[in-house]
C-alpha cells in the first residue's frame, strides 16, 4: 500500500489529505484516483508536481516509476498569491 497526501486545492476538492492505495506504478495509482475522484482528481493532473518519498518523480522514469510498499506519493499544486 502507498500513502498519498494532497495538497491545497487538490485537499479541499477531494475532501481528504491522504488515501492509502494499492499500485505498482504511479500510471496505476494515478488510474485508481482518477476511478475514485474523475475529474476532480485528473483535472488538476497537468499543474500537479509529484514527488516519491521526497524526491521529484522528473528525477525518476515519471509515471513509469514503481512503487513499493510503504512509499509516500505527494501532490504537490503550485501556489500563487499576490
Amino acid at each position: 500500500m502507498v500513502t498519498v497526501k494532497y495538497t491545497s486545492k487538490l485537499r479541499v476538492d477531494l475532501g481528504r489529505e491522504k488515501d492509502r492505495v494499492q499500485a505498482k506504478t504511479v500510471a496505476d495509482l494515478i488510474a485508481e484516483l482518477d476511478r475514485r475522484y474523475g475529474h476532480s482528481f485528473t483535472g488538476w493532473m497537468p499543474s500537479c508536481k509529484i514527488f516519491l518519498n521526497g524526491s521529484s518523480l522528473a528525477d525518476r522514469k515519471g509515471q513509469d516509476t514503481a512503487l513499493a510498499d510503504g512509499d509516500e506519493i505527494v501532490f504537490l499544486l503550485p501556489v500563487a498569491g499576490g
